[in-house]
Formats: structure tokens, sequence, C-alpha cells
């Protein structure tokens, strides 16, 4: 949209990550950038924009494995892939996805200076689902 100001700087994030969609999974996409409020996940999808999606992230580490699960909606797609905007994870994902913003960002300082008082989402430690879509 023009005009509109990014919130939020996107760090390249070069990891994969497990998309979980009502009808359809994939299982092993490669998300391209990363931000407090979501994520550009490349390839090609049948999805349309609004669309709710359950993003599975984990990382394994030397003595620890450390996992977000977050609620999204898609919020653009093109012939790269998707963006998808988080709308709920829970706390110990929301802390995951801060940590990892610092420790991947080229300028650190910065990303640390924006991150907000309050969440730019819900943060529930209820289970993280999709949510049941009505039939019409």
């Amino acid at each position: 949209m023009p005009g509109k100001k990014r919130k939020f700087d996107r760090i390249n994030f070069h990891r994969h990550v497990e998309l979980d969609f009502q009808a359809k999974n994939y299982l092993d996409c490669e998300i391209e950038n990363l931000s407090l409020t979501g994520m550009f996940v490349l390839g090609r999808f049948d999805q349309h924009v609004d669309e709710h999606c359950l993003v599975k992230l984990s990382q394994k580490g030397v003595s620890s494995h450390i996992k977000l699960l977050a609620l999204t909606h898609v919020v653009r797609k093109n012939d790269e892939g998707m963006a998808l905007e988080f709308t709920s994870m829970s706390f110990d994902s929301y802390m995951f996805l801060q940590v990892t913003l610092l420790y991947e960002a080229d300028e650190p300082l910065a990303i640390g200076l924006e991150l907000p008082e309050e969440c730019p989402f819900v943060i529930d430690n209820k289970e993280i689902t999709l949510p049941v879509e009505e039939k019409t």
C-alpha cells in the first residue's frame, strides 16, 4: 500500500517452517524474512488473503529445543510467496521471537529500540489452534 510505513524492521531469516492451514499443510517452507509482526514465506501456495494459518518453527541447539507456535493470517501473496501476520502466540513463543530478532539482526541495537512495551498481537498461553471456519 502506498504511503503505509512499516512499523517494525524485517531481518533476513532463512529457516524452514511448517504451515498448517485448515485444508492443507506445507511441511518444509523457507522463511525469507521475519519481523515482530510476521514473516514472508517463499513458495507457491493455494491459499488466499485472510486465511488463517498455524506456523510451527523449531530450532534445536546443543542443549535446547525452542519452538515458535503462532496463529497467523495471510496478508499478501505474490509469485514469490506470501506474507503472514501474527495474530496470537504464547508468551514463550513471543520471547523466542524477540530473542531471535535481536540475535539475527545486522544492527541489534536498532531492533532492541523498536521492541514495544505492548505486544502488537494477542499473547495467549492457551493452546494455539486454528479457528474453526463456519460452512456457508
